[in-house]
């Protein structure tokens, strides 16, 4: 007579949970991965709205508090690394190294004279900070940012750096550092697209030092006073996943070209594309840079 088996045997056990758990663990791995790439694309995309936004606030300015017949915008500012408060601290709590600013760029409403649109602003005293409050007798007591200023930080922990590989043994040295100039010639109407490398207009810090000080000079010629330090370039933003601390291998490469008009030109470059014409890399540069 034959016994029928009933059950299963050990080995078979063993078998049956080790296949289980590889494919709980495939499964976890790869859902894992597909949120961090979510994360990642979500950071790419929100950066690149941020930038469209202010190319079609630049196309369709907006007036200033109630209208002021003798301030007109000119585009926008977009600091990034500027420093905080009165000890003007660059580092610390909420990421402020890497938090993004975008101030008003305002002027005089006087015709404007001729030449390249930086000397046209520079004469009409263009700044990113306005007299909120005056005395009795007519003397400034507060200066505040001009319009509505607004801030940003990339999303999901992801860093925003340089086009430069990244140095472990400095993990902050190359975060993107610098301003830009969105703008309108005065003249002729056309975008303008400037870019001050590793030169930050500190607006937060010297307003903050200049209404404990009550001495407003330095936040009246904030930004007329450095516009010798913008210039036309094409500019890389490097978008790291891994966040400041660690480098990877796969940033993103958001580039505004060279005299970039509007928003439709902010690029999302192919993380693939090495593409090298005479010698200069025009694919990502945040992934296959020297």
């Amino acid at each position: 007579m034959k016994h029928k088996r009933k059950g299963f045997t050990l080995i078979e056990i063993m078998l049956f949970l080790a296949i289980t758990s590889l494919l709980f663990v495939g499964i976890i791995v790869g859902t894992n991965n597909s949120i961090a790439q979510q994360r990642f694309t979500d950071s790419v995309q929100n950066f690149v709205e941020l930038l469209k936004s202010v190319y079609s606030e630049v196309s369709n300015p907006q007036s200033i508090g109630e209208g002021r017949a003798d301030v007109a915008i000119y585009g926008k500012l977009i600091t990034i690394g500027e420093t905080y408060g009165l000890d003007g601290v660059s580092l610390g709590s909420n990421r402020l190294e890497q938090r993004i600013h975008v101030y008003d760029v305002v002027g005089a409403a006087d015709n404007a004279g001729s030449g390249s649109v930086t000397k046209v602003l520079e004469g009409l005293h263009v700044n990113v900070a306005v007299v909120t409050k005056m005395d009795e007798s007519g003397h400034t007591i507060e200066m505040g940012p001009a319009g509505e200023a607004r801030s940003y930080v990339l999303r999901w922990g992801a860093s925003l750096e340089t086009t430069a590989q990244k140095d472990i043994t400095n993990p902050a040295g190359n975060l993107f550092k610098g301003s830009i100039l969105i703008v309108r010639h005065p003249q002729s109407g056309t975008i303008n697209t400037l870019f001050a490398n590793n030169v930050v207009i500190n607006v937060n810090s010297t307003l903050a030092k200049a209404n404990s000080e009550g001495n407003f000079e330095n936040a009246e010629n904030l930004l007329s006073s450095r516009l010798n330090s913008f210039v036309a370039k094409q500019i890389d933003f490097c978008i790291n996943p891994a966040g400041a601390e660690k480098p990877s291998e796969i940033r993103r490469d958001i580039r505004l070209t060279k005299n970039l008009r509007n928003g439709s030109g902010v690029a999302v470059i192919d993380l693939d594309l090495n593409e090298v014409v005479e010698d200069e890399q025009i694919g990502n540069k945040c992934r296959f840079s020297n």
